[in-house]
């Protein structure tokens, strides 16, 4: 198998490994990417996803525009927040950037 490997690379089996070598670092590179990059931002998306979900009132936000607000009630993909006294506003619960639980 390995033999059919280099011949459709186009490379003999005396001294011509550059080509697997090669795809053995692309491949080694993918995984260390993989690990230092991709993975930890999954669990960081992860883990505000399961924050916002689980918004619940009197919790503190900032919202993506940059707005600190508290939660007044909750709706199906939407959150009603207070931004001043008696300023309250609804905003769509992809909106939200981080949750600060309330102490």
């Amino acid at each position: 198998m390995f033999d059919m490997l280099l011949s459709m690379m186009g490379q003999s089996g005396k001294g011509g490994s550059g080509g697997v070598s090669f795809l053995i670092m692309m491949g080694l590179m993918f995984v260390i990417m993989y690990f230092i990059v991709i993975r930890p931002q999954v669990k960081q998306r992860k883990k505000l996803q399961s924050e916002i979900a689980g918004v619940k009132k009197g919790d503190k936000i900032l919202t993506s525009g940059g707005l600190y607000a508290t939660i007044v009630g909750v709706k199906e993909g939407i959150v009603v927040i207070q931004i001043a006294k008696d300023v309250k506003v609804e905003l769509n619960r992809n909106m939200v950037s981080k949750v600060f639980p309330k102490a």
